[in-house]
Formats: structure tokens, C-alpha cells, sequence
């Protein structure tokens, strides 16, 4: 399973990232103070954990989703399910098994997000 997903364009590695890119990776602090980026899970509704990899364009042409032309670039996809996880397949199966699963939507304020999980 690969389904590629345009988080962001990582082309100059030596720049600062976006800041919201740190939410897509944990950051561990070494003993000089240096950063190192380290992906995070991703999570979905049910609790389902997916991994995240890098795709590389490189004098080459990639396109997005709505036909876009990709610049050259490292661009964040999501790759497939953390391999060794129990996955919940339905917001049923994941009712027996005691989860309950959070109804998320665009626009959620911070006390909205709070309430859900």
C-alpha cells in the first residue's frame, strides 16, 4: 500500500522547516543542541496507526492529485499501517473492542479537540 500524499516539499534540508512540519516528526535534542527529525506516527479516528516515508523528484516529472507538476524536491507521503498494530477495519469493530472513535472534522477549535480525545 502507498498512498502518496503531498505533506510538504523538504528540498532544502539545511533551511528551517516549515512550522508545521514539525508536527509530522518528533524532534530529539542531542547533547550539542542539535535537532534531529524523526517521523511521528499518523493516526486515524479509530486509533490506527500509519508510517510515514519520503519520495524524491528529481528531474523527472510527478505530478499531484489534481495533475499539479511537482517540483523537484523530498516530499512526505504516507506509506501504509505501523506493521505490528491490532487494526480496527470499521468504527463497529472498533466499538467491540472498546474504542471509541473520534469524530473529527476541518475547523476543530483546541477545546473541541480536548473534548474528542
Amino acid at each position: 500500500m502507498l498512498s502518496i500524499i503531498h505533506l510538504f516539499n523538504e528540498s532544502e534540508l539545511d533551511e528551517p522547516l516549515d512550522d508545521f512540519s514539525y508536527l509530522l516528526h518528533h524532534v530529539e535534542v542531542d547533547s550539542n543542541g542539535n535537532e534531529n527529525l524523526h517521523h511521528c506516527f499518523v493516526y486515524d479516528h479509530l486509533g490506527n496507526m500509519f508510517t510515514q516515508d519520503k519520495i524524491i523528484v528529481k528531474d523527472g516529472r510527478c505530478y499531484d492529485e489534481n495533475n499539479k507538476l511537482l517540483k523537484d524536491g523530498v516530499y512526505h507521503i504516507i506509506s501504509g499501517l505501523e506493521p505490528t498494530q491490532e487494526v480496527c477495519w470499521s468504527d463497529s469493530q472498533a466499538e467491540e473492542n472498546g474504542i471509541r472513535p473520534k469524530r473529527m472534522f476541518a475547523g476543530m477549535t483546541y477545546k473541541q479537540k480536548a473534548k474528542e480525545w
